[in-house]
Formats: structure tokens, C-alpha cells, sequence
């Protein structure tokens, strides 16, 4: 018989983290929501008021626990391309590729500026970039800045650049791939979860917590310190089914 975990025993001192898993409906395998930092498991509780009679009087009282609903809390500073869609409330489509372009065949033209201004040219990652106003070649640092990384052109106030002139650019840019989300889209992440409690003294989980129910941000990225921190909650809608590992 499996020896249990009672007071008195070491596991009873329970210093827990977690993982979570979560699958959406009409797809296959979980999702590792990754790196937990914070977990905790935060019951919803509602009181509906009663009434007791003492001493020959009527009085009513809220004190007692009407309903109780599960809920667990993850904070998570994970920020893949799946876990953006919970960030987001987004749906993803298809991805948009920005093709290799050999200098100076990649071209663009920056209509009516305003000096002081910033534009952008609709490619990144660019390299060997040449700006002309008519057929006057214009000069970086002087007349304008270029964030090639980002294909950021700020038009520099007192340069050789005037108000409403037109701005042609000749580049070559790198291979690039986005990713496209569509944002308000999905407020809630509905399918089955999975809630993997484990404690220091053995690696095999000490809880195992599965239900179908919804997943949804309460806090979204803060960032403090090194890492952009969020926090998840997940809500059964159906009963939670518990399985807690014996004694190591």
C-alpha cells in the first residue's frame, strides 16, 4: 500500500512551483505556458446571507461560503510565439516574409516631409542606403538619420531638406520573417488544462490537476527587472480531477 503523505512527514512541508499546460479546443498536444515565476491557487468564493436566530432574536448573517470556484494564477515572463496570442487576445495568420534585396535595387519613396519628422520606409534590416532629394544626393547626419535595423528615416530640422520635399531612397535589405497576430481577437483560450504541481524532494510532480476550462491574462507584461512579467488564470468548467503522488 502506497505510504501517504500525512503531518509529520517532510513532503507535508510543501515548497510548490508549477507548470502549465493548456490545448485548445480543435488542436492536438499542449502548449508549455514556460517559465513560471509566481503560482498560486486563488478560489473565488461567493457568500449568500442566512439567518440565525440567538437569545430570542432574528439575525442575518453573510459569514458562510455559498459557492467556491476553483481558480489558479500563473505568472509567466515567457514571451514565444504562443504565448503571444494570450498577450495579445490574438489569433496568428500567416507569416509575412520580407524577401533579400541586393543594393541599390531596393527602392522607396518618402512623399511631403516635414523636417524634424520621422518616417518609415517600409523595409528593415537595411544596408547601403542612398537619399536623393530631385537629383541632389543628400548627406547622413547632416540632412538626415537612418535606423537601419528598424528602416527609420528622420529627416533632420535645418538640413538640406525642406518642407513637403519628396525623399527617394535606393537599399538593399536582409531576408526577414514575421510573425502576424491579429490582437483582440480570442479573449478567452478555451480547452483542456493541465496543472503540474511539483516540490522539492522528488521529480516526479507531486499533483497533477486536469480539467477543460479557459485560460485569460489579469495582468499583462510589466516590465521590472530583466524579464516582462504577465499573469494567466486558469477556470475549470468542469470538475478538476486530482491525482497527488504517495510519499517519495
Amino acid at each position: 500500500m502506497p505510504t501517504p503523505i500525512t503531518i509529520g512527514h517532510i513532503e507535508a512541508h510543501e515548497k510548490l512551483t508549477a507548470r502549465l499546460f493548456y490545448q485548445p479546443h480543435g488542436e492536438t498536444g499542449f502548449i508549455d505556458a514556460g517559465n513560471v515565476g509566481d503560482y498560486k491557487y486563488a478560489p473565488e468564493k461567493s457568500y449568500v446571507g442566512r439567518m440565525r436566530s440567538e437569545g430570542g432574536a432574528k439575525y442575518l448573517s453573510d459569514e458562510q461560503a455559498d459557492t467556491i470556484s476553483d481558480r489558479w494564477e500563473f505568472t509567466l515572463d515567457e514571451h514565444d510565439v504562443l504565448n503571444q496570442k494570450l498577450v495579445f487576445l490574438a489569433t496568428k495568420g500567416s507569416d509575412a516574409v520580407q524577401a533579400e534585396v541586393a543594393a541599390p535595387t531596393g527602392t522607396a519613396t518618402i512623399t511631403s516631409v516635414t523636417p524634424g519628422r520621422s518616417y518609415f520606409v517600409g523595409k528593415v534590416g537595411l544596408n547601403t542606403v542612398v537619399a536623393k532629394v530631385a537629383a541632389v544626393t543628400l548627406v547622413e547626419g547632416t540632412d538626415y538619420l537612418i535606423d537601419t535595423a528598424a528602416g527609420i528615416l528622420t529627416v533632420i530640422d535645418g538640413g538640406g531638406v525642406n518642407q513637403d520635399d519628396d525623399v527617394d531612397l535606393t537599399f538593399g535589405c536582409a531576408a526577414v520573417t514575421h510573425q502576424v497576430f491579429t490582437g483582440q481577437d480570442n479573449p478567452l483560450f478555451r480547452g483542456s488544462l493541465v496543472i503540474l504541481e511539483i516540490n522539492q524532494f522528488s521529480k516526479v510532480p507531486l499533483r497533477e490537476i486536469a480539467f477543460t476550462g479557459v485560460i485569460y491574462l489579469t495582468a499583462w507584461p510589466e516590465q521590472s527587472g530583466e524579464f516582462g512579467k504577465y499573469t494567466a488564470r486558469a477556470v475549470p468548467t468542469t470538475k478538476p480531477t486530482i491525482k497527488r503522488r504517495s510519499a517519495a
